[in-house]
């Protein structure tokens, strides 16, 4: 069979015979060396499936994904870039679609060196390849079943305790939610080092997909805005006409599960002298107050039985006197413009439980008069707090989360959920 980049000699001019015969006879580039870490999937949609990984070389980047364990049949994916791959030297992001929602696929990504033996002529190399792994997409057949983690503010090893927790439990997805870093993003290494090839946590998402939801810290600093090139956005195809900025809000279903992602953003009011006069919190809040109408109305999210919201900083605080986030002093304890934009579209669809972060204390707050909905607080990194992994299952009917203290190893609390009245429809 003929190869379809060749054309017969009589087709080319001499200039082109010339060019074309050095590209051939150059030899392609070494991949050795080339990856520099396992696989990180994550922005799982139920038909597609992103990924990103490190590389030690100016590269660009494949995956491979099959429903077979020995991948036969593989469909190949080029990184990102339209309509022409861009190479990069650190991080490799592809896309994976027209996948099948919750099914388990294996896959496998790989990377490879350009030459340009003659001019403009591009001459791929070797491809260095990971080993193969799995995942399950989301959708009303995945396994009813979700985690979440958050604010380990780069303290390695109790990272690695909860990462190690779910991965222990098989959990088919998590929810990692925010405030990856100490305290910015200060170059783009720190988002290698922070979210691709963690020491220490080598393969933390390799076989789990990590829905990525914000914290105030991963806004802060001068390479935030490149976060990105680290933990990828919604596709296009996945954001509604009217919300083409709101591109890391989710909304999934895990089997019987609907899981909700919304960035309360910044902790300090955007007029608050810390933020530069550059921040535009409050109009980002509105803005996702329509797109979560939108989103607890699809019919995929509205049949789901139970409905869980996931943000980072508190809707609520039991303590009168905590800090909402409205007043330029201190920073906020919960989030009352979230919570007053919000609320309606909770209530209204029947969202039973919200699960926040931001304090570093694991708290739970019943529904009350008012606020009909629970709130389970997750701790996390501090000296008088434990690191928290809610994990959430569908058993005899109700969602039973369990709060996982990674640091001993104990389960701290038991929460159990009905459906929601407005579930099944």
């Amino acid at each position: 069979m003929k190869d379809k980049h060749c054309i017969s000699a009589t087709e080319m001019l001499p200039s082109e015979q010339e060019a074309y015969d050095i590209c051939v006879a150059a030899p392609p580039p070494p991949a050795d060396g080339l990856l520099a870490s396992e696989p990180v999937l994550q922005a799982p949609a139920g038909d597609s499936m992103g990924v990103a990984f490190a590389v030690n070389g100016l590269s660009v980047g494949f995956a491979e994904v099959s429903e077979s364990p020995g991948m036969e049949g593989a469909t190949r994916f080029l990184s990102e870039g339209f309509p022409r791959v861009v190479p990069d030297d650190r991080i490799l992001r592809v896309r994976m679609e027209g996948l099948k929602p919750g099914t388990r696929h294996w896959y496998r990504v790989g990377a490879a060196r350009l030459a340009h033996p003659i001019g403009y002529w591009s001459k791929l190399g070797d491809i260095a390849w990971s080993a193969v792994h799995s995942f399950v997409t989301p959708g009303p057949g995945a396994p009813s079943r979700f985690a979440v983690f958050g604010d380990t503010h780069a303290d390695i090893p109790r990272m690695a305790r909860a990462t190690a927790k779910y991965r222990e439990l098989g959990v088919p997805l998590v929810v990692w939610n925010g405030d990856v870093l100490p305290s910015k993003i200060d170059d783009r290494e720190s988002l290698v080092r922070h979210f691709i090839d963690i020491p220490d946590n080598a393969g933390y998402a390799a076989d789990t997909p990590i829905l990525f939801n914000c914290g105030n810290h991963d806004y802060r600093g001068d390479w935030a805005g490149k976060l990105g090139d680290a933990m990828m956005p919604r596709p296009p195809c996945e954001i509604a006409g009217r919300h083409p900025a709101l591109d890391r809000n989710f909304a999934v279903r895990m089997g019987e599960i609907a899981l909700i992602g919304l960035d309360t953003g910044e902790d300090k009011p955007d007029d608050h002298v810390a933020n530069a006069g550059i921040t535009a919190f409050s109009r980002h809040r509105q803005l996702q107050a329509a797109w979560l109408e939108d989103a607890l109305s699809s019919k995929e999210i509205a049949e789901a039985p139970f409905a869980v919201a996931i943000v980072h900083i508190p809707l609520f605080d039991p303590d009168p006197d905590a800090n909402p986030g409205t007043v330029l002093v201190n920073y906020a304890q919960w989030q009352k413009e979230c919570a007053d934009l919000w609320r309606p579209a909770l209530e209204r669809h029947g969202v039973g439980l919200v699960v926040a972060g931001h304090t570093h204390r694991y708290r739970f707050d019943p529904p009350a008069p008012g606020r009909p909905w629970a709130q389970l607080v997750c701790g996390g990194a501090g000296d008088n707090t434990f690191q928290t992994l809610a994990v959430g299952d569908v058993e005899n009917g109700e969602l039973v989360v369990r709060v996982h203290d990674t640091d001993s190893g104990a389960i701290a609390a038991v929460h159990r959920f009905k459906p929601r009245e407005c579930g099944g429809k």
